[in-house]
């Protein structure tokens, strides 16, 4: 009886338990989409030059390109949560089925047990059958009998009525899959009409600057000699800082604080947060990348450059120390910040308050990004690990 009693328990948690999982999964599609979107949101502040020059289109079609990134990250991202809502229209489906069977069968049993139960009381009463018995243990033996029967049919009906339940609940779970499934796919129709626009604002970007092509490759390798030696600074300030270190402590490579800081950054890979404050969009992947719709004309990018608002302000990825602030050239400054083995580069900025030595926190401002030719305000970000160059798509948050 006790186990019986158990079972029946389960059972009826069972139904709470498999809604919860139902809302839940519901409730974390709900909450990582709004961040995307929220974000996309953000990015559509992020204005894109007037300016007809090669520089300012360059910049455009950066900036068009990474939002149509974006939006086909949301896409992506709404299609798969549609077939996981399929998937989970079906399971409920055909529990619904098995529910409906075990439900009927149950009702079956029952009927059948009521009409037993009411043959046997039109010719049989269950205080004489407990009565007539010259023996004690004989009477308690029937007295258990009949209350153990008449408990059974109780439990029948209970499991009846938990079966309706039951039933009830998975209709509502599954008329909230449907309705999260017609809200997924306006969202995606909205964000297809979108992805339409900007692929017709990368078309028309593409196509001025295939007109302009030779202009094009001289303006890009100048950008890239520019890179190249803003790279080859900051390979330089990493070994001076190296050296320094070394000099400091001769017998030992790190302290026992540095270890456990790298250790710690480590643990934080693709949890870091964007070295950005605001809105921002990455317009420079890390790697050989092409002009976008120009096979022929690639840059060589040895971090990320990411564009934010006016007014935006480069931000620590981690608990460090600053152990270099150099000068880029033009006024530019860049602040290397020591986090054990790993350093994170900061560079195009207009202005820090930080000194070499100072304590960062997570989150804290590095200084203000400086706005280039075309005014928008962009931030280059390296990360190394001691003199090896790390690509930061893989460590931040994004």
């Amino acid at each position: 009886m006790m186990k019986r009693n158990i079972i029946l328990l389960l059972l009826l948690c069972i139904p709470l338990l498999i809604e919860g999982q139902t809302n839940s999964v519901i409730e974390k599609m709900r909450k990582e989409r709004a961040e995307m979107e929220e974000q996309i949101a953000r990015q559509e502040k992020i204005l894109t030059s007037t300016e007809s020059n090669i520089t300012s289109q360059v910049s455009n079609l950066n900036i068009i390109s990474a939002k149509l990134k974006e939006r086909t990250k949301l896409l992506d991202k709404t299609r798969s949560e549609i077939r996981s809502l399929d998937r989970e229209t079906t399971r409920l489906e055909k529990e619904i089925q098995q529910l409906e069977k075990e439900h009927q069968q149950c009702k079956d049993r029952y009927a059948e047990a009521c009409r037993f139960y009411q043959h046997q009381n039109s010719s049989f009463n269950p205080l004489t059958f407990i009565l007539a018995t010259e023996s004690f243990r004989e009477m308690s033996r029937r007295a258990r009998y009949v209350s153990e029967y008449s408990n059974s049919l109780q439990e029948m009906a209970d499991e009846i009525t938990q079966k309706v339940d039951t039933l009830e609940n998975r209709k509502a779970q599954i008329e909230l899959v449907r309705k999260e499934k017609d809200e997924l796919r306006k969202v995606q129709q909205k964000n297809e009409e979108e992805a339409r626009k900007e692929e017709k604002q990368q078309k028309t970007l593409v196509n001025q600057l295939k007109n302009k092509r030779t202009n094009l490759k001289k303006e890009i390798a100048a950008q890239q000699k520019k890179m190249d030696a803003l790279s080859k600074e900051i390979d330089r300030q990493i070994q001076l800082a190296l050296k320094e270190e070394k000099a400091k402590t001769p017998d030992k490579v790190q302290s026992p604080e540095d270890i456990k800081l790298s250790g710690t950054f480590e643990s934080n890979k693709g949890r870091l947060p964007m070295p950005i404050t605001g809105a921002y969009l990455v317009v420079g992947e890390y790697g050989v990348q092409n002009v976008a719709g120009m096979k022929d004309v690639k840059q060589n990018n040895l971090g990320l450059d990411i564009q934010g608002q006016d007014g935006a302000q480069a931000r620590a990825v981690f608990d460090g120390t600053v152990s270099s602030i150099f000068q880029q050239g033009k006024g530019q400054i860049g602040v290397l910040i020591r986090h054990g083995s790993y350093i994170s580069v900061y560079c195009n900025l207009s202005e820090t308050r930080l000194k070499k030595g100072d304590k960062v926190k997570t989150g804290d401002i590095v200084g203000n990004i400086q706005t280039s030719e075309n005014g928008t305000p962009i931030l280059h970000f390296q990360l190394h690990k001691e003199s090896t160059r790390l690509n930061p798509s893989d460590w931040l948050r994004r």
